[in-house]
């Protein structure tokens, strides 16, 4: 635990300003969820949730076993 706060701090600490992309946010809920899912920068970010949340859940329950 202590390795993983210690490199969420690095990060944290390293991290450069967000730059900013063209592509309108907007408002509503669909234009929202396109724009997440036609940017790479995003795209990328989601892939990367993606694989921690499938590291952790295959330790988890491959501790359980």
């Amino acid at each position: 635990m202590k390795k993983i706060l210690i490199s969420a701090a690095i990060l944290t600490a390293t991290s450069g300003a967000a730059l900013a992309h063209p592509g309108e946010h907007g408002f509503s809920v669909l234009n929202s969820l396109w724009h997440l899912a036609t940017e790479p920068d995003h795209l990328a970010m989601i892939a990367v949730a993606v694989v921690v949340a499938c590291a952790v859940a295959y330790k988890h329950f491959r501790r359980a076993a």
